[in-house]
């Protein structure tokens, strides 16, 4: 299984793609948990965050994660891959900002 994962993601030809999906793996994993967080809080009510901006970098970082992985290895088969998996980590924290944007107040929404 391990091994069908590393030949999917293309990893072990260099470095720095290496390091590019490990960091767009790991927002995307944090995004999931972040969103699944947000959406309990939701559910119970809970006041929604002050301010996005922090999540909407996270957003920004995750997608470079995979643009940078992609840009070491355009010429390879799992260069799309690499493209989705960033946008994927992306998605996931733009949900949560999507989320929080829309339970905040009206007055609020533009902060």
């Amino acid at each position: 299984m391990l091994h069908a994962l590393r030949d999917l993601l293309g990893l072990g030809t260099d470095w720095l793609h290496d390091a590019g999906v490990g960091l767009s793996l790991l927002l995307l994993t944090g995004g999931l948990a972040a969103l699944a967080r947000r959406i309990t809080a939701a559910l119970r009510r809970e006041p929604p965050l002050d301010s996005t901006q922090v999540l909407r970098m996270l957003a920004v970082l995750g997608a470079l994660g995979g643009f940078a992985a992609y840009l070491r290895e355009v010429s390879y088969a799992q260069a799309g891959h690499d493209l989705t998996l960033g946008g994927l980590a992306a998605l996931a924290w733009m949900a949560v900002v999507l989320l929080e944007t829309l339970r905040r107040p009206p007055a609020r929404r533009g902060k």
